[in-house]
């Protein structure tokens, strides 16, 4: 898409499109809070409240030395500005940013279109102050004078008030955030951000980027500071502990992922394919306020048999997204009674998330936990097949496997975590056998001060249909 068709489409957006989410009273269908979009309505006893978990991410900042961070990366915008804009939604390539300092006494700044400011008027969330941005007034003199580190004029900021006596309360909300975010207003995002670094007190200095395009938009602009440095891990470290709005959004998550996939589970007969049980987790997690991401099931390539058989061991995992945070939950499932062999792997399995949950302490390493469990679980079997159990500790929060890896290197490595309060996190058990079946078991858990406590319920591996 040509630059001009973007800011026509922008200058569209703005006062177009957005009215009928905005307006949707609460007697109306609500919204999912899924990847689709923010919806409208938050549903009954949402918490809106800012998500960034603020001493962890200035602690994390101070030790790596930056003044700031800059975001790009829609799961990084969301975290530091409690937002996801409606250009992020399409996939823009620059849609939007958020900028949060070191210093406490300076603002965090969301860079945002024009065309989401109505919903951020709503107040149905937390949200930092913001840039908008349009469009230039005067594209084609913009763009002939080919002096970028000029800004230009930025075209009017969405269309005014045009009755207004008629204006309903909500209208009269919009019109006054509009009014007083508009004096900053920038021509493109490019420039809003320009504004929100100054905002932020960090036009000069030190940040961390999550992408170094960010980088090369104030080169471009003429800006030679402040410096970029690669940030996508300072994230991790920094989300890696939630903050108590997130363990909210987790516990959440965790409940209705578990109680969609059971649901779905409920539902399966001889003959089931993939294809249905896919529509099935997706229904089921939409009529529960999420956003159904994957499902395996059968073994990680599927079931075996292209449908549901009676006798042979299934894994089930099932990830599904609320406000943007994971739902992980995995079972073993069986169609009919279970054999010997089986009964003897989930009593193995049992055991394993017995371990986790007695044994797993703050300071104790993912490997230390992979062992615990590995042999907990070799001791106990008492089968006849040659099973190796995997053990697969990961953090889970705004991305399914969120946590940092190690730093230094030209890949990516994960990192050898220690456990800390605040922590979410699942101890994934899967094993395929193939001939046989395959074996899951998995929940959500938080770490505390006193160990590892389950998001949702854990009762035990089998599920038999």
């Amino acid at each position: 898409m040509e630059r001009r068709d973007f800011f026509s489409l922008m200058a569209a957006g703005a006062g177009a499109g957005l009215l009928g989410a905005a307006g949707a009273g609460p007697g109306e269908a609500r919204a999912n809070w899924g990847m689709v979009a923010p919806g409208a309505v938050p549903p009954a006893g949402f918490d809106g409240r800012r998500l960034v978990n603020d001493a962890r991410a200035r602690e994390v900042m101070e030790r790596e030395g930056v003044d700031g961070l800059v975001a790009l990366d829609p799961v990084n915008v969301f975290y530091l500005a409690n937002y996801i804009g409606y250009e992020q939604q399409k996939l823009r390539a620059l849609p939007g940013f958020a900028v949060m300092p070191r210093d406490p006494s300076l603002p965090t700044v969301l860079v945002a279109a024009g065309s989401d400011l109505m919903f951020l008027a709503n107040g149905d969330r937390e949200v930092p102050e913001v840039v908008p941005y349009t469009f230039p007034a005067e594209l084609d003199a913009y763009l002939e004078r080919g002096d970028w580190s000029v800004e230009p004029q930025a075209a009017p900021l969405g269309a005014r008030a045009g009755i207004a006596a008629d204006l309903q309360p909500r209208e009269r909300r919009w019109e006054a955030y509009r009014e007083r975010v508009a004096p900053r207003a920038a021509a493109t995002p490019e420039w809003a951000l320009v504004k929100a670094l100054a905002m932020a007190g960090l036009a000069r200095g030190r940040v961390a980027v999550d992408d170094l395009r960010i980088a090369e938009v104030l080169r471009a602009l003429g800006r030679k500071s402040p410096t970029c440095v690669p940030g996508d891990n300072t994230f991790r470290k920094i989300r890696v502990i939630k903050s108590e709005v997130e363990l909210g959004h987790m516990r959440a998550i965790a409940r209705i992922n578990q109680e969609a996939c059971m649901a779905m589970l409920r539902q399966l007969r001889r003959g089931t394919t993939r294809a249905e049980i896919d529509q099935l987790f997706m229904a089921e997690a939409a009529k529960r306020g999420a956003k159904a991401i994957w499902i395996a099931a059968g073994t990680i390539g599927g079931l075996t048999r292209g449908e549901v058989v009676e006798g042979e061991p299934m894994m089930v995992d099932a990830v599904s997204q609320r406000n943007f945070y994971h739902g992980d939950f995995g079972r073993t499932v069986v169609l009919g009674e279970p054999s010997k062999d089986l009964a003897a792997c989930m009593r193995a399995l049992r055991v394993g998330t017995e371990t986790v949950l007695g044994k797993g302490r703050p300071g104790m390493r993912f490997s230390e936990l992979r062992a615990l469990a590995g042999e907990a679980m070799r001791k106990a079997y008492t089968g006849g097949l040659p099973v190796r159990f995997a053990v697969g500790p990961h953090s889970v929060g705004l991305q399914h496997t969120d946590q940092p890896y190690r730093d230094g290197l030209p890949f990516m490595v994960p990192d050898d975590l220690a456990l800390e309060p605040g922590m979410t996190l699942t101890v994934d058990l899967p094993t395929s056998l193939l001939g046989w079946g395959a074996i899951h078991y998995e929940d959500l858990l938080v770490v505390t001060r006193q160990g590892l406590e389950p998001l949702a319920t854990v009762d035990g591996p089998l599920v038999q249909v």
